[in-house]
């Protein structure tokens, strides 16, 4: 009679895949085993960081442990959990990986929102918000509204993510965060807006460019002049090259960056111009001048404070959240005094 095979006498690179890995993910006797440990947590940074590398920075180990935890885990699992390729493909989460991150996800979720309706018992005498911001304008809008918050309830913590709208969204709903600030998040995201205001579109330029001095510029004024623009990633990106998409203008674009200060400074020095929602701050008055975009296929956008419409805040959360929301109307309140007397705040291209 065949001896029968013990899970320790298995060739650990014998793994399973497809519907196979779904099934002894979920029925596997060491799973019990493993909540809590070391070794998902390494697991789970490395599935976040996207390489082993990235994680011990984060997690200040050494990549070489990492890695062998994460391969006595797959060894456990009998499944397994990255694909490992060289060059750009880099490391990849298998399907069982997926399978594990997003069970483990849900997890911590589940758990910290246990811990929040436990703190949430002490009203706000304690307690953690986790929220999401738009990078653009995460230096206009946060710092006074936690400041402000903070001095009433010195005992709340925040954890703040900086992000792109779109991924803003698929955090709201992986749950990791409470609510997000970002602009023209998407009808198909199915949001509830705690607040939004709409907001002007300006081109930025130095004081002696030609354009600086004129009221108000369409895009097909902007066509043949030097662009200075941020690179895909930003809300402003794309919306700009759909509009230019129905414009005979001719686009001169001469340099594209993901750094915001890069692209004022080359607009300081008379390089280009640029585009903008939101004026900048009066110390920049005389640096660069705003010039309001009155174009129809430039329409006002919306910046907005939403979360989901199934999901209940936190205490803090709320708190917090109401905080932000008075900021927003703040700032659209100055916005709107800007415009008469050319005073505002900066908030700068995304």
């Amino acid at each position: 009679m065949a001896r029968a095979v013990r899970h320790q006498d298995r060739n650990p690179y014998d793994f399973l895949t497809g519907n196979q890995a779904v099934a002894w993910l979920s029925e596997h006797p060491v799973i019990p085993k493993l909540v809590g440990s070391t070794t998902l947590r390494y697991f789970s940074e490395v599935a976040e960081r996207g390489s082993f590398r990235a994680a011990a920075e984060s997690l200040r180990i050494a990549a070489s442990a990492i890695n062998r935890q994460v391969s006595n885990l797959e060894t456990d699992l009998g499944v397994k959990l990255f694909e490992r390729a060289r060059g750009r493909a880099g490391l990849q989460l298998t399907e069982a990986g997926r399978i594990l991150q997003s069970r483990l996800r849900s997890a911590i979720n589940e758990l910290r929102m246990a811990n929040d309706e436990i703190i949430a018992l002490q009203g706000l005498g304690r307690g953690h918000v986790t929220v999401g911001f738009n990078d653009v304008i995460v230096n206009t809008i946060l710092p006074e509204a936690i400041k402000g918050f903070h001095q009433a309830h010195p005992n709340i913590t925040f954890d703040v993510k900086v992000d792109s709208t779109r991924e803003l969204v698929s955090r709201l709903k992986d749950g990791d965060i409470y609510f997000a600030v970002a602009y023209n998040f998407s009808p198909e995201a199915e949001l509830s807006y705690m607040e939004s205001i709409p907001l002007k579109m300006y081109m930025i330029a130095s004081p002696d460019h030609p354009l600086a001095a004129r009221p108000s510029v369409t895009l097909s004024d902007l066509g043949g002049h030097n662009l200075i623009l941020p690179d895909g990633s930003g809300f402003i990106r794309q919306i700009f090259n759909i509009a230019f998409g129905g414009s005979k203008a001719r686009v001169n674009q001469i340099v594209q960056t993901n750094s915001f200060e890069l692209i004022h400074s080359l607009v300081e020095c008379g390089v280009g111009v640029s585009v903008v929602t939101g004026r900048e701050q009066k110390e920049d008055r005389g640096r660069l001048s705003h010039v309001e975009i009155d174009d129809a296929l430039l329409s006002r956008n919306v910046l907005a404070c939403c979360k989901l419409p199934d999901r209940d805040l936190s205490p803090a959360a709320a708190a917090f959240a109401a905080a932000v929301c008075d900021a927003l109307r703040a700032f659209e309140q100055r916005e709107s005094r800007s415009g008469k007397d050319g005073e505002g705040k900066t908030l700068t291209v995304g």
